[in-house]
């Protein structure tokens, strides 16, 4: 009985240290090589998924990455809305997501950090928005909580979100050293 229970407890520990790593993700699949500057006067941002499943995270995405975006002010335009783009220059992102695990608020509440942890992976390619060509290639990652005990798949996907748009304000300082 008393193994049985130190065993227990040292499962709950490696839980719950286990779920306080936090792992922020970018990789960049191909690098900025330009032969002249992009233009990121207007971003135009399209979010897709592997599945059709996933049309509320993939609103929800669109909607993070847009208004971190606008809350930079950095650059002039920032649509979902293919209309608003019209004949400008500018840098197109069509973000798919490839993975999703979900934990939702009710899964949390019933499981515990047994619900694990949310997250989101999504690929990202920049374009330049008249010529098609490619001006960077990364995926994110973005994870859940800071334990196991909390978090949930809009966490993730905010997470997921603030790392799109780091990359892309890097992106747009590489771009304008040129």
């Amino acid at each position: 009985m008393k193994h049985a229970l130190k065993s227990a407890a040292v499962f709950i520990v490696l839980i719950i240290f286990a779920g306080c790593v936090s792992s922020t993700v970018i990789k960049v699949a191909r690098p900025v090589m330009l032969s002249k500057p992009v233009s990121m006067e207007m971003i135009y941002i399209t979010i897709a998924s592997s599945t059709n499943s996933l049309e509320a995270e993939r609103h929800q995405l669109s909607d993070a990455v847009i208004s971190g975006l606008n809350e930079s002010k950095m650059f002039s335009t920032v649509t979902g809305d293919k209309m608003a783009v019209g004949s400008g220059n500018g840098i197109k992102i069509n973000a798919v997501i490839k993975e999703i695990k979900r934990v939702s608020d009710e899964a949390r509440e019933w499981a515990g950090p047994l619900a694990g942890r949310a997250h989101i992976l999504v690929q990202v390619t920049a374009s330049d928005l008249k010529s098609g060509n490619k001006v960077e290639v990364f995926e994110v990652v973005g994870q859940s909580g800071a334990s196991a005990f909390a978090g949930t798949t809009d966490e993730a996907i905010q997470r997921a979100a603030q790392q799109i748009v780091s990359e892309l304000l890097k992106l747009n300082a590489q771009t304008s050293q040129d």
